[in-house]
């Protein structure tokens, strides 16, 4: 199903509740009653394309919006990656961490079982943060500098440099990280954990992992189909301006 502007938003939720996070990060709460997406956008000043095009990105994992999202500004697409960020690192990770905690052995010799999830999960956190800090600090303001300097139609000499010593193929190796420490923690739950006394709590836990990761792979999927090919576009062509010091 392509989701287009004149579905009703109410319609799509009820259809897809996954999205439900996603038109969170653009602002957009409950309350909508039965306004279209395009009457949502007009009414908040929400470019109705961009946001379709995230929506149709993250209900149909095939779907790839090669075509139409490179046609927005890095802005755009980088104010909505950084609110992504913040969403994993203030609600979605915190909210498993709360979990864990939740969960009990009552057998003495099995007690450490939490302490050992709850420190790979620390771990694992660390990494995301430690990850989606760099993108926001260096990766991002780096796109946004390349672009400025396509419009500008000119390179500083600074920005040449940083283009030949680390150019934007580099950064997308390190995503590959984050998925394979997000692997072990799913196979530590369901392959080697004893069972806790309270066992919903445990596959609440692996449920919300598998809706963390989804999102993850959805979200990366934006930045190494959309981001990355458009950014070695531009930065083939600004290394052909004259150099501005």
């Amino acid at each position: 199903m392509l989701i287009s502007k004149k579905i009703k938003l109410a319609d799509i939720i009820h259809h897809d509740n996954r999205l439900v996070p996603i038109i969170n990060r653009f602002g957009i709460q409950f309350g909508f009653g039965d306004r279209t997406i395009e009457e949502i956008c007009v009414k908040r000043k929400i470019n109705t394309n961009f946001l379709l095009e995230i929506l149709n990105a993250f209900h149909d994992e095939e779907y790839i919006p090669d075509k139409n999202l490179p046609n927005f500004s890095f802005y755009n697409i980088v104010d909505y990656l950084s609110r992504s960020h913040k969403y994993y690192n203030t609600v979605k990770i915190p909210d498993i961490e709360k979990l864990i905690d939740k969960l009990i052995w009552s057998d003495i010799s099995q007690k450490q079982n939490k302490e050992l999830l709850k420190n790979f999960f620390d771990e694992y956190s660390k990494k995301v943060n430690k990850h989606t800090n760099y993108e926001e600090n260096k990766i991002y303001p780096y796109m946004l500098e390349i672009e400025s300097s396509l419009k500008k139609k000119y390179i500083t000499e600074k920005l040449e440099k940083k283009i030949l010593k680390y150019p934007i193929k580099e950064y997308a190796k390190e995503h590959s990280d984050l998925d394979s420490a997000l692997i072990d923690l799913k196979n530590i739950i369901i392959k080697y954990l004893p069972p806790p006394d309270n066992p919903i709590v445990m596959n609440k836990i692996l449920s919300e992992i598998f809706r963390l990761e989804k999102e993850l792979k959805d979200h990366t999927r934006i930045e190494e189909h959309v981001l990355i090919p458009k950014v070695k576009e531009i930065e083939k062509e600004i290394l052909k301006f004259k150099k501005k010091n």
